[in-house]
């Protein structure tokens, strides 16, 4: 795959991507919301969710199913209060593992997703249903809509799938049936009893399609789209492999734009570092003795559903420019911590005077204006950042869902981040 193959493909799903003056940018109607065109075009998808779902799962299926075109929808079961492990808030409805709310998820609003309850929604009216690991799946098993609407879906014929854990409901209805499926060590001893258990990343076999766990959820994605789309040829796969990215894990990050992006970048080929520095200020301490840098919305880092040897998590300033390709600043509050803390900005000009490149989303170009490094570049972003980078001399583009212009890549909000991570994609290559 090569920078030309990014931007045709961007292109194939409704994009309008514009090359001129050295400048790429990402925009039209399709940017940051459901693509009109892709392999999974046409298809609804039901997520099945109860209390304690994987948040770092539904922030990925969210984003890049909708990218190829399905409509997504969550199906909440909402009434096992007694699982909750932490206090409940009735207006957030259920949550994830890590505090994630969907009704709806709070930075993606309706562009990517819908919600339903169990009792809303009707099985056959989905050509997949997949039901998501984390607690929730546990939950799932002792819910009687639930399970029938496993049953429903399975005698309608819909595709069945599960990520990690998320096969115990399905195993509980006795819906495996023989066949050849993957799992976690959760599940893992009790698909080899009633299915033909494999050890592998994703498993696709007559009608059913199960991921061993999280850090798959991109290949998930993909092995779904090859069902409906037998043609679909999964370019993006090792398209950067080798490329060394450091993305800067700084308090307050925005979690989606942390998440997503390593969950794919790690599918593309990426060594990912986690870099963290002492933060200036603290606005959601974790518990007592915890050294985690925390997001908006109860992600941290180190990450609590990614394998700690697929990244590394180092200091900022034990990083040398020389050791990375691209330095990634991700939105809320981390980037206001990095102009607060100032040392973070001599380590970009570094970065940046050694010819590295430097990707930034939503209120990421901040920092970069702080670090005058946005004269004469056309920059994508939240709109908050438009004084910031005018005030320095760039080119702000409101309308832009993302932009790579030499060394800067940019982009403008969470629903944009697909476009985002194809922006880095094509800078690296």
């Amino acid at each position: 795959m090569n920078a030309k193959d990014i931007v045709e493909a961007g292109r194939s799903r409704g994009l309008d991507i514009d090359q001129a003056d050295g400048c790429v940018v990402w925009q039209g109607d399709a940017a940051g919301c459901k693509k009109p065109a892709g392999p999974l075009r046409g298809t609804r998808v039901a997520l099945v969710v109860a209390p304690e779902f994987s948040d770092f799962q539904a922030y990925y299926l969210a984003v890049y199913l909708s990218e190829y075109g399905a409509d997504v929808e969550f199906v909440g079961v909402e009434g096992a209060l007694w699982k909750y492990t932490r206090p409940n808030d009735p207006e957030k409805g259920l949550q994830g593992m890590w505090g994630m709310s969907l009704n709806p998820i709070p930075v993606l609003g309706d562009t990517r997703s819908s919600y339903v309850t169990i009792g809303e929604a009707q099985p056959g009216s989905y050509d997949a249903v997949i039901v998501l690991g984390g607690h929730s799946a546990d939950v799932l098993t002792t819910s009687p809509e639930a399970l029938s609407f496993l049953d429903g879906a399975a005698k309608a014929g819909c595709m069945l799938g599960a990520i990690g854990e998320g096969t115990l409901p399905i195993i509980t209805q006795e819906l495996i049936g023989g066949r050849r499926c993957t799992g976690n060590h959760v599940v893992s001893y009790m698909l080899e009893r009633v299915g033909e258990y494999t050890d592998c990343p994703v498993v696709r076999h007559e009608g059913l399609v199960t991921c061993r766990d999280t850090e798959y959820c991109a290949e998930f994605v993909r092995e779904l789209a090859r069902h409906f789309d037998p043609d679909f040829r999964d370019q993006e796969k090792g398209s950067i492999n080798g490329r060394r990215v450091v993305i800067v894990a700084g308090e307050d990050f925005e979690d989606i734009e942390l998440v997503v992006p390593v969950l794919e970048l790690l599918h593309r080929g990426a060594v990912v570092t986690l870099a963290t520095f002492p933060p200036p200020m603290r606005s959601r301490p974790p518990l007592i003795g915890l050294d985690v840098v925390m997001g908006n919305f109860g992600v941290s880092v180190p990450l609590q559903d990614v394998p700690d040897d697929r990244y590394e998590v180092r200091l900022l300033s034990s990083i040398e420019p020389h050791e990375l390709d691209m330095a990634v600043i991700p939105g809320a509050f981390c980037p206001w911590n990095l102009v607060a803390a100032r040392t973070p900005l001599e380590w970009l000009k570094q970065v940046h005077g050694a010819g590295r490149r430097i990707a930034a989303i939503c209120h990421g170009p901040i920092p970069l204006s702080a670090s005058d490094l946005v004269a004469g570049k056309r920059v994508a972003g939240v709109d908050a950042c438009r004084a910031h980078v005018t005030t320095m001399g760039g080119e702000f583009l409101p309308d832009a869902s993302a932009a790579v212009d030499g060394e800067i890549v940019t982009g403008r909000v969470p629903p944009d981040i697909p476009e985002f991570i194809d922006a880095m994609t094509y800078a690296l290559l």
